[in-house]
This record gives C-alpha cells, structure tokens and sequence, in this order.
C-alpha cells in the first residue's frame, strides 16, 4: 500500500471545472520549437524526465508501518533491544511511539526533535510534528527537500483543504505556463530547486508540503506569477499566444494557463474570460447555429 493509493474519489464540482483544462485538447498549445526535442515533447515533460522520474519512480509506493504493541516488540526497544515499559497508566515508563516508524523506542533512542510525518501529510494534510525516533528523524531529515510524495488532485485530501486547493490551482497555471512561455529559464531563474512545481505531476518535498500548510509557499508562488504575468504581456512572442475575448472584446489577452480567470467554451474550445462565458453564450457557437 502507498501513502497515495486509497483516497481517489468523485471530484468536487469546482474541482472538476477548475481541473477540466487538464484535457489534452485544450492544452495542445504551441510550444517553440527550439524547446521541443525530437520526440515532441513539453518542457515540463522534458523536466520530469531529466530531473524527477528516477526518484519519483524510485520512492512512488512509500506506506506507513503498522502500529506494534509493546508486547508485539517482545517489550524491546526496536532500534538498540534495550527492555522497556510503558509502565502503569504511563507512570515509570521509559519510552515512547515514533510516529513515523510506528514502533517503540527507549528514551536514548528517541530523538529530542519532533518532525512533520509523511503519511500524516498525506492522510490529513496534518503538518504538525511528532514524537520520533532518532532513525526516523534521519530518514525525514535524509528526504525533507525531495520531492518523492505525490498528491491526487482528484483525492480526498484535497477536496477537504482549501488551502491546498488553491494551491494546486496556482501550481497548474506555473505548468501550463512553463509550457507556453517563450523562455522556461525565465522560470528556472525564480523557481530555481523548486522545478518540480513546474511539472504536470504533483510532486511535493515534505518541505514543500509544511510551507503549504503554512501559507509561505503560496504566497512565493505569487509573487513569481505576478512577475511572469508582466513578462507574458510584454513579451511579443508570449502576448500572441493569447487569445482577444469575443465576448468583452477587451484588448489584453487570455491566456490559457490562466485557469482562474480564463475558461473554454466546451463545444468549440474557444477561450474566453471565466466571466464572459458564464454571463453569455459563445459567439463562435452562436455563429455556427
């Protein structure tokens, strides 16, 4: 069992709508050719490849180890097989549950630090820390920065965490970004070992994970959008891969990686504000009818 299987459910409404532009055939924008290997490849495709597929591969099935009981440890410290206790009603015992590891530990085994756990993220997007024992703060502290922990956007977890939500709506128009801009070292240059929130795939560091429960990484991730925005309306090449909106004529283009804002007609795949469509009926269909 892997820390991701088991939490694949019946997307949300807005989760579905907001995700739609996920479909290949709205994503099927022109990409420079010089960014473009032989095999026709994205650049966020190209990036996983090089940068993440081995580890991501490598760690893909990580599952929390069953809980033992003490007496299932024959009352031994799993790590040094010192005998311990839990005592009675907790009064003289000498040691504790790692809650990364599931197992007991003596006092002169368990660590002194707490740390957020893998399996908590992905269970509850619980980011608090825990008791833990010195091998699993290694293990934690080993993998802290790589990005090996992978998150449905159709889950549970996410449904259930707004914060998160949001997230992954911001995360999504970096991707579709990455994959349009006239440059991608322009977003190499800002994100810089943070690449794999560039990528089609949710891959996150536990770091990544804590700094989004927070609320720090998202609001990095803004002020890098904010700045990218400004180049895509400056830049000549950027700026003509928009689209002029038929229905408000406004002369600032849509663009499609912006998901929060910018939406397609489902019939012609025109694309229009968000807004626009909703208030009105597409004018290409209208036309064709």
């Amino acid at each position: 069992m892997s820390w991701i299987q088991d939490f694949s459910i019946k997307p949300a409404n807005n989760l579905r709508r907001i995700f739609a532009q996920e479909r290949e055939s709205i994503q099927e924008v022109q990409v420079p050719a010089h960014l473009i290997k032989k095999q026709g490849k994205k650049p966020s495709q190209i990036l996983y490849d090089t940068l993440y597929r081995e580890i991501h591969e490598l760690f893909k099935y990580r599952s929390k180890e069953p809980d033992l009981t003490l007496a299932d440890q024959n009352f031994n410290c799993y790590q040094c097989q010192k005998k311990i206790s839990n005592g009675f009603l907790s009064i003289g015992a000498n040691c504790d549950l790692c809650y990364y590891t599931g197992r007991y530990y003596c006092s002169g085994c368990l660590s002194s630090r707490r740390m957020p756990i893998p399996w908590k993220a992905l269970q509850e997007f619980d980011l608090r820390h825990y008791k833990v024992s010195k091998i699993g703060e290694m293990e934690i502290e080993r993998y802290y920065k790589h990005p090996i922990i992978e998150i449905e956007e159709r889950s549970k977890l996410v449904q259930h965490n707004k914060s998160l939500f949001e997230f992954l709506v911001m995360k999504r128009q970096l991707h579709l970004m990455y994959d349009t801009i006239c440059d991608p070292k322009l977003m190499q240059g800002l994100l810089e070992n943070r690449m794999n929130l560039c990528l089609k795939q949710n891959l996150f560091s536990l770091k990544d994970l804590y700094e989004i429960y927070n609320g720090s990484l998202y609001k990095i991730l803004m002020g890098y959008y904010a700045i990218l925005i400004k180049h895509v309306d400056f830049c000549k090449s950027c700026s003509k891969r928009g689209q002029i909106c038929q229905i408000c004529q406004n002369i600032i283009p849509v663009h499609a990686f912006d998901i929060q804002n910018g939406t397609y007609c489902e019939k012609c795949l025109n694309l229009y504000h968000r807004k626009c469509l909703e208030l009105g009926n597409c004018p290409h269909c209208l036309a064709q009818n």
